[in-house]
């Protein structure tokens, strides 16, 4: 079983169902095997088996008891165990919901399915970190918004008060103007 399981030439996956409290395999073989096709299915009830898968293949990649496990083709020790899923029988769970949550991860974790479900991960992560470019970008630009608001603003206000001396001086040069008009002027007195 270990030499199928980290066959590189294993095109198929391959399944595992240990024993659960009751004695009986957590999910029948036929039922199994209608989800499963040709793949390969294991039965392990022996705790000297699954000791020996453990130590074969890692803790994280091992089959528990009480569980079911799926080994897709390419298995090596450093395999994401989350590719290789494990199905655990719940407390009081029927086998029909136990069957329910192996033919999901069976369908969410093949290859096919997991390169696509990665894709589309990588184009998400690519995506957000856009999104929090433009978000910084349109910080920024709002900033310096409200900065050229700002100044608009002063240069308004010092155009306003610069209108009003322009215009309180051509008043006083206007008056000026007119006081000198009323002078008489040098050199012709009258007297």
């Amino acid at each position: 079983m270990g030499g199928y399981l980290l066959s590189g030439d294993r095109k198929q996956p391959a399944i595992a169902l240990t024993s659960g409290s009751t004695g009986r395999l957590v999910l029948a073989p036929d039922r199994v095997r209608t989800i499963v096709g040709g793949a390969r299915i294991y039965l392990v009830t022996g705790k000297d088996v699954l000791l020996h898968l453990e130590g074969l293949l890692g803790a994280n990649l091992a089959l528990p008891v009480r569980a079911a496990r799926i080994w897709w083709p390419e298995l090596t020790f450093d395999s994401d165990p989350l590719e290789h899923p494990v199905i655990f029988q719940l407390e009081d769970e029927s086998e029909s919901d136990m069957l329910a949550e192996f033919v999901r991860c069976f369908e969410l974790t093949r290859p096919a399915v997991r390169r696509e479900i990665q894709l589309i991960e990588d184009t998400r992560v690519l995506l957000e970190s856009e999104l929090a470019q433009a978000r910084e970008q349109q910080r920024r630009t709002d900033e310096r918004l409200r900065e050229t608001q700002v100044e608009v603003h002063e240069q308004a206000m010092r155009a306003e008060e610069t209108e009003a001396r322009l215009a309180s001086t051509t008043r006083e040069l206007e008056r000026l103007r007119s006081s000198i008009g009323e002078w008489p002027e040098k050199g012709t007195g009258s007297g």
